[in-house]
């Protein structure tokens, strides 16, 4: 993989993925206009993300019909520098025609133990734990 970022101003930097897309990242005091998310908040996003493109992989294969898939995402950051998460909790709220809450669990669990590259990523440094909402 490979990406370029480039300075824009003040705290502002934009990359370019590998596929082509850009990205805005940005960070100020609070309450001021940016153009984008901080790291952090983006790496919030993208361990939840990365999981969630399992869990609906997986559950397509097994020819579910999934009519909702939110994520409320928590985290908390150590006080000192370089203020990593400590705790990471990822609500799963899923609907669809006879979903399941077990179908729900397996799946989670497939992609937090062996598919999310993500959240392997925050093991063991990070307690990643999970809630399944079935709606």
């Amino acid at each position: 993989m490979k990406t370029i970022i480039k300075y824009n101003h003040g705290n502002h930097f934009s990359g370019e993925t590998a596929s082509g897309h850009l990205m805005h990242w940005d960070s100020g005091p609070k309450d001021s206009v940016t153009n984008g998310p901080t790291p952090m908040e983006g790496m919030l996003q993208a361990g939840a993300v990365c999981s969630a493109m399992d869990v609906v992989s997986i559950l397509k294969k097994r020819r579910k019909e999934i009519t909702r898939f939110d994520l409320e995402i928590e985290a908390e950051r150590a006080e000192d520098h370089p203020k990593i998460f400590t705790t990471y909790r990822i609500i799963y709220r899923v609907g669809g025609n006879s979903i399941t809450r077990e179908e729900v669990e397996k799946a989670v669990k497939l992609s937090q133990d062996k598919y999310c590259s993500i959240i392997n990523m925050l093991i063991p440094e990070v307690a990643v734990d999970y809630e399944i909402e079935i709606v």
